[in-house]
């Protein structure tokens, strides 16, 4: 009994010393953050550039190298290109399925419309008798750098080089 008698004020003592060592923070201030003007009109990038001519598939008619004066035997070929409005090109090369975007380039040039096509994606089969057409299919559409639609039904399609593609609808 003695002893918790002695505990007792002894605890008592101890809370009282841990208790004044110990301070209390004020309250933090709440401070106001400024704020900025908002424009009133967002300068938004504009959206790409869409040509509603273009958009579509169409059908290979003739590929012509070397500026066009050196066509090459498609015949065995069923080659397609679908432009849609996301910027996206793809279809079949004659024996493979391919895709790649584009990109117009809303100014023109002394053939037609500037575009540019990135590098095809495609599968890897091999088709003989046409695999080498879409060799060079491929090479001139990535290499492509203007177009012109004419009353909606001929697509042509032009290379840095003067080579050209020719769809129909």
């Amino acid at each position: 009994m003695k002893s918790l008698a002695i505990f007792i004020p002894l605890c008592i003592v101890l809370c009282l010393l841990v208790a004044g060592c110990t301070t209390t923070q004020p309250p933090p201030v709440a401070t106001q953050t400024p704020t900025l003007p908002v424009p009133s009109t967002m300068n938004t990038p504009p959206g790409p550039v869409v040509d509603p001519d273009l958009l579509g598939t169409w059908t290979i008619r003739e590929i012509g190298m070397q500026g066009g004066s050196a066509p090459l035997d498609i015949l065995n070929a069923r080659i397609t290109a679908t432009f849609d409005e996301a910027g996206h090109v793809g279809g079949n090369g004659g024996c493979n399925g391919y895709g790649a975007d584009y990109t117009l380039a809303g100014r023109s040039d002394a053939f037609g419309k500037g575009i540019s096509i990135s590098p095809v994606i495609s599968t890897l089969m091999y088709c003989e008798g046409t695999s080498s057409i879409e060799a060079v299919y491929f090479q001139i559409l990535q290499n492509a750098t203007s177009y012109v639609v004419i009353s909606n039904q001929t697509l042509s399609v032009r290379d840095n080089l003067g080579s050209v593609l020719v769809y129909t609808r």
